[in-house]
């Protein structure tokens, strides 16, 4: 099925009929850190399966509970299965960039996953896409084709089809990510009729 994409998505089940998303939803992260060893094309899909289901990782799982929480609210009744259930995510950079997230993608990785991001969304059809990360979101905007639409939003058009986008920093964020800055921006982008 994929051609240029390396690491493949995690594709809900309810992806293309989602029940708590107003339009079919692409999570876009930016980069895959494991060990050489774990690193394959599943990395992504088993890491959303081990978080739902019974061994989760705790470094992914608090990104996962952070990235729903800060579209929903914290007291979000949603939970993890139904959440990603809906969904589609995946890690932009299709290499592994390290060990811990603290390693960042060089400027090559990111410009060679520009036609692997093509193709998954020409293959998903995404309606609309939420961002992870200032970086990856200026990234995304030198290399992809759009139109803007407001502070945090875009429309990209990549090879003729249309998407919604914005973008959050992101949930790892070792800053002082508040939910309260960044949830009202995720709704806005994902849930807004």
């Amino acid at each position: 099925m994929w051609n240029k994409v390396k690491v493949h998505p995690w594709v809900g089940s309810q992806y293309e009929k989602p029940e708590i998303f107003p339009d079919k939803t692409l999570i876009l992260g930016e980069s895959n850190y494991t060990s050489e060893e774990n690193f394959d094309s599943n990395l992504v899909i088993s890491c959303v399966a081990d978080h739902i289901g019974e061994n989760e990782d705790p470094n992914f799982s608090r990104f996962a509970t952070k990235t729903r929480r800060v579209i929903f609210g914290r007291n979000t009744t949603v939970s993890s299965k139904q959440f990603w259930g809906n969904v589609a995510f995946y890690n932009f950079v299709q290499y592994l960039v390290g060990s811990v997230s603290r390693e960042r993608p060089t400027e090559k990785m990111r410009h060679e996953s520009v036609q692997a991001f093509s193709e998954i969304i020409n293959t998903l059809k995404p309606k609309r896409m939420l961002v992870l990360g200032l970086e990856n979101w200026k990234n995304l905007l030198e290399y992809v084709n759009h139109t803007k639409e407001g502070e945090y939003m875009v429309t990209f058009d990549v090879d003729g089809y249309r998407v919604i986008a914005g973008y959050i920093i992101h949930p790892s964020y070792g800053g002082g990510f508040s939910y309260k800055e960044w949830q009202p921006v995720a709704s806005e982008i994902l849930l807004k009729t």
